[in-house]
């Protein structure tokens, strides 16, 4: 299923989001995607 995106997500590719499986929900939610996670943030062990 293609899922559009428009926010600046880790998980989001030329317009859609590339979340591949329901993961805990992120500490920065949008009211549309609880998944939410910034770009410019640096996941652990990057």
């Amino acid at each position: 299923m293609m899922i559009a995106c428009s926010e600046k997500c880790v998980y989001e590719e030329d317009g859609l989001c590339t979340l591949k499986h329901v993961t805990t929900p992120s500490s920065t939610p949008l009211k549309d995607c609880p998944y939410f996670t910034e770009k410019n943030k640096k996941k652990d062990g990057d």
